[in-house]
C-alpha cells in the first residue's frame, strides 16, 4: 500500500476507534427484536423528531427487501419512539447526547454496526433519503448484494441527488405516509463536479440544485454528494464522515476489477415544507454543519427550476444522466458459474424438467 494511503488509513483508525469506544457510552439499547440477529439486510438510520417520515420510509425499504432497521433516536419529542414500538422489525436504540459531538450520529451509528451486524449487509441512510440503483424496480436488495459478492466487493458508491418542486419549499406539504417523490420529482441533471482524493481513496461529488442556488461560483463550499451508504460488515467497519467516507479506505472505491461496474443514488427529499422550521431553530441549526446559515439567507427560494432541471420517473431517468452506473449488471455472470453451466449441459440432467423462473418477478 502507497506510504501517504496507509499513514491516513492507520490515522483515521486510530480516532474513529478512540471515538467509538468513548461515545458508546451514550448509547442505550432500549428494544432489540429478535428478528436482528436474523437479518441479511438491515437498514440503519438516526432520527429526531422525523416521526412523520418514518411510515413511508419504513415501507420503501421493506419493499425492496431490507428484513430490518435499527433507528436511533436521539431525542424524539414527536412520538417517534411510541409509533416505533409497535413495529417488529425495528430495534430501537437511544441516545441522549449531542448529534454534532457524536460527528452527527457517525460514533453511535459505529458503535451499533460493529457490535451486533457483523455478517450482515448496512445500509446507512437518514429519514430523508432513499436508495436507488438500476433496476431496483425488480430486482430486491439481495440480488444486488449477492451481484456484489459474486464480484468480490463489499460496498457500493453513490451521488446524493437533491429533489424538489415548481413550488416554494412552504408549499411542499407531505402527509404522513405519502411517498415524497409525489411532491418533489425534479432534479438537477447536470451541474456535478468531483474530485479524487488519494489519500483518502474518496471521489469527492459537489453540486446539483444546492450548489447551483446556495453556493453559485463556490460550490466546493457547498455539501458533499458522495456517500457509500451500502457496506457489508466482514469485519470492523466506521463511517468517518457520515457515509460520505469509510473505513477501510478501499470500501470508498468499492473496485469491482473484470466485472459491470454499478454505483447507485440516495433521493434526497430534503426541499419538503418541514426544512423551513429545521432552518431556522437555532437549536437546530447547532446540531448541524455551517451549511444551514446559506439556507436561512433565501429560505424560500422559488429559483429552483432552470434548464438543468429534469423530471425523475424511475431509475433510469438517472442512468440516462450519467447520474448512474451499471445497467448492465444483472447480466453478469462470474467466468466459473459460465463454465459451470457449460459443464451441466455435456451432462445429463432432469432440469428441463424444472420450471424457468421469470427474470422479472421470480415466478415459475
Amino acid at each position: 500500500m502507497d506510504p501517504i494511503i496507509a499513514t491516513a488509513s492507520i490515522s483515521h483508525y486510530v480516532k474513529a476507534r478512540l471515538r467509538r469506544t468513548w461515545k458508546a457510552r451514550e448509547v442505550k439499547y432500549d428494544h432489540l427484536r429478535g428478528g436482528l440477529e436474523r437479518a441479511r439486510h438491515v437498514v440503519v438510520f438516526v432520527v429526531r423528531d422525523e416521526g412523520r417520515r418514518l411510515p413511508f420510509f419504513l415501507q420503501y425499504y421493506r419493499n425492496l427487501g431490507f428484513e430490518h432497521f435499527i433507528c436511533i433516536d436521539n431525542g424524539s419529542a414527536d412520538g417517534t419512539r411510541e409509533q416505533l414500538s409497535g413495529c417488529s422489525d425495528v430495534s430501537i436504540v437511544s441516545s441522549g447526547g449531542s448529534y454534532k459531538g457524536a460527528r452527527f450520529g457517525n460514533d453511535w451509528i459505529n458503535t451499533v454496526i460493529n457490535r451486533h451486524c457483523r455478517g450482515k449487509w448496512i445500509l446507512y441512510v437518514d429519514a430523508d433519503e432513499f436508495f436507488v440503483y438500476p433496476h431496483c424496480d425488480i430486482h430486491p436488495i439481495s440480488s444486488l448484494t449477492a451481484y456484489l459478492a459474486s464480484i468480490g466487493t463489499q460496498s457500493l458508491q453513490t451521488v446524493m441527488v437533491d429533489m424538489y418542486s415548481r413550488k416554494p419549499i412552504l408549499e411542499n406539504v407531505c402527509e404522513v405516509g405519502r411517498d415524497p417523490l409525489e411532491i418533489c420529482n425534479l432534479f438537477d441533471r447536470t451541474g456535478y463536479a468531483s474530485h479524487f482524493d488519494k489519500r483518502n481513496q474518496t471521489i469527492w461529488i459537489k453540486g446539483g440544485v444546492r450548489g447551483r442556488v446556495y453556493f453559485r461560483n463556490r460550490i466546493w463550499d457547498g455539501p458533499a454528494l458522495n456517500k457509500v451508504p451500502l457496506i457489508y460488515m466482514g469485519g470492523e467497519r466506521m463511517f468517518l464522515k457520515s457515509s460520505h467516507q469509510v473505513w477501510p479506505l478501499s470500501l470508498n472505491l468499492g473496485e469491482m476489477g473484470g466485472a459491470v461496474r454499478i454505483s447507485g443514488a440516495l433521493l434526497h427529499f430534503k426541499f419538503l415544507s418541514t426544512f423551513v422550521k429545521k432552518a431556522i431553530d437555532p437549536l437546530n441549526r447547532a446540531e448541524h454543519t455551517e451549511e444551514y446559515t446559506a439556507y436561512t439567507s433565501s429560505i424560500d427560494n422559488t429559483s429552483f427550476l432552470s434548464s438543468n432541471t429534469t423530471e425523475y420517473k424511475t431509475w433510469k431517468d438517472l442512468s440516462e444522466a450519467g447520474l448512474m452506473q451499471g445497467v448492465g449488471w444483472i447480466y453478469w455472470r462470474p467466468a466459473i458459474e459460465r463454465e459451470s453451466n457449460v459443464a451441466a449441459q455435456l451432462e445429463p440432467s432432469c432440469q428441463h424438467l424444472m420450471p424457468r423462473k421469470s427474470l422479472k418477478n421470480g415466478s415459475a
